[in-house]
């Protein structure tokens, strides 16, 4: 089993390199829209000092640019998911054949109540203090994460998924994916926040140079994240590819 998940996680840091050079365009779906607002954010002299960043940072125009971004980046990790699950198919990584829609839209709309039920959660326990109420939905959150599962089921295209299933069977799926993600995340996210550290008060010229490296660092995030998600579904002992880099063709 340590065998197995080793070999796995190897496979999630090899494979979110890999999506770079089998499908460039999911990286660019979140690279292109990240750029942008960093174009803006240069404009609007959000570098120059910890002033004109804590009054850009919140601004209308960033967050005009922002919501573009987030768009961009939740694309591209879903794109990323897809992209495993369709090579596996010998479907293009676009099509939405190989999507399970009935397990998707019930996955779907038990993750929104949750979410409400979350929300929820935290406003009627609000009095008992802030530690009670985060444990409270940290609680929450890993008693619903079979639903998470679900939701990437029916994106994967596995029909016979059901609640009931995903109760039974799907925290190990659950918990390779909490696994993986964090790996992939927690140093890319870190240089993510550096990035904008280092080019605060920078050179100009620096600026510009750390921004298009942040842009790629962002891609990299979404296209680690989908293949983390999407390996970590997958159970341990599935292959995890059928296709052949030679003759496939994903751009």
């Amino acid at each position: 089993m340590i065998k197995a998940f080793a070999n796995r996680l190897a496979d999630v840091l090899r494979d979110s390199g890999r999506i770079w050079l089998l499908a460039p365009i999911i990286p660019l779906i979140a690279i292109v829209p990240e750029f942008i607002q960093h174009v803006a954010e240069i404009n609007l002299d959000m570098f120059d000092d910890i002033e004109s960043a804590r009054a850009v940072s919140n601004g209308e125009t960033r967050w005009a640019f922002g919501y573009a971004k987030l768009a961009g980046y939740l694309i591209a990790i879903l794109a990323a998911i897809r992209f495993w699950a369709a090579r596996r198919e010998g479907l293009p990584w676009w099509s939405m054949k190989g999507i399970a829609w009935k397990v998707f839209g019930i996955a779907l709309v038990a993750n929104i109540v949750v979410g409400l039920a979350s929300t929820g959660l935290e406003i009627g326990t609000a009095h008992y203090g802030e530690t009670t109420v985060q444990a409270i939905s940290i609680a929450f959150s890993i008693i619903t994460l079979p639903i998470f599962v679900m939701l990437i089921a029916g994106l994967v295209g596995d029909r016979s998924t059901t609640l009931a299933s995903v109760y039974r069977s799907g925290w190990g799926a659950a918990l390779r994916i909490v696994i993986f993600s964090a790996i992939v995340l927690v140093p890319l996210m870190w240089l993510h926040s550096q990035n904008h550290v280092w080019a605060m008060g920078a050179d100009k010229a620096l600026v510009w140079a750390l921004m298009v490296f942040d842009s790629l660092v962002v891609g990299l995030l979404a296209g680690a994240w989908g293949t983390a998600i999407h390996h970590g579904y997958r159970p341990l002992s599935e292959p995890l590819d059928k296709g052949d880099d030679a003759g496939f063709t994903a751009v």
